[in-house]
């Protein structure tokens, strides 16, 4: 049971449906502390709803998936979750360190309000992505990379052993892409597992160990120079694949 707690994600031959039947299928990979690995597949090839399966929103009906030696649904108060920014209502009159704030409830519970110290981590989380001097202002101001990096903020206040990033790096501006990815650097260094989607192959490159190829069923997954080859990205992506380099 040892190495089950070692990787803090364990995928094995999962198939994840929703009413409709089947979505994703076949899928089998770990993700270890401290290691970071991307998704990668065209839209709709099953990114959204894998990360959604491991945070226990969408039923595993075939194989299994274990977050830190536990169920999905059981492990969720560890895992961090980053939503694609257009997700979060913009005209929400909160402030970023309220959102931020936020982050700290699934630790305090929903009915207990945060204290001080709660209140140190979240402003420290809002200074780890660059926006302390942002911190009164409200959510809905900010540029879409500046809500981007308040939302991976929430996350890290969080404290999560396993962060889950849907698209983190769409449409961010290059001064968010930077903190973004130094925050990543930073995560990896303190033992935090990271799965994260993308369609940047450049970054994916630049940052993950492992890449896990998708399209309704896995095409590869591995170190990135095993993955991230032009065979198998072409089967991925049905030979339309553009090769995209900055």
């Amino acid at each position: 049971m040892a190495d089950a707690i070692a990787d803090a994600l364990r995928i094995d031959d999962a198939t994840l449906a929703y009413d409709a039947g089947p979505v994703l299928a076949g899928v089998t990979g770990r993700v270890g502390a401290g290691e970071v690995v991307t998704l990668i597949g065209p839209n709709g090839a099953g990114k959204s709803t894998l990360i959604k399966a491991v945070l226990g929103l969408v039923p595993v009906v075939g194989g299994a998936i274990t977050v830190l030696g536990r169920t999905p649904a059981a492990a969720r108060r560890d895992v961090g979750y980053v939503p694609q920014a257009d997700t979060l209502d913009a005209q929400f009159p909160v402030s970023a360190a309220q959102v931020v704030l936020m982050g700290r409830y699934r630790q305090v519970g929903w009915l207990r309000r945060p204290g001080r110290e709660d209140r140190r981590i979240a402003a420290e989380a809002l200074e780890q992505v660059g926006l302390a001097d942002r911190a009164r202002s409200t959510f809905g101001t900010l540029s879409g990379g500046q809500r981007q990096r308040v939302l991976l903020a929430r996350a890290i206040a969080q404290r999560p052993r396993l962060l889950l990033l849907d698209e983190p790096f769409n449409g961010v501006d290059l001064v968010s892409q930077d903190a973004l990815l130094r925050v990543l650097a930073d995560l990896r260094r303190q033992g935090t597992a990271v799965l994260l989607s993308t369609h940047d192959l450049a970054l994916a490159q630049h940052v993950s160990d492992h890449a896990c190829l998708l399209n309704r069923r896995m095409f590869g997954f591995g170190p990135t120079a095993q993955t991230l080859t032009a065979d198998l990205l072409r089967a991925t992506y049905g030979g339309q694949i553009v090769l995209a380099h900055h």
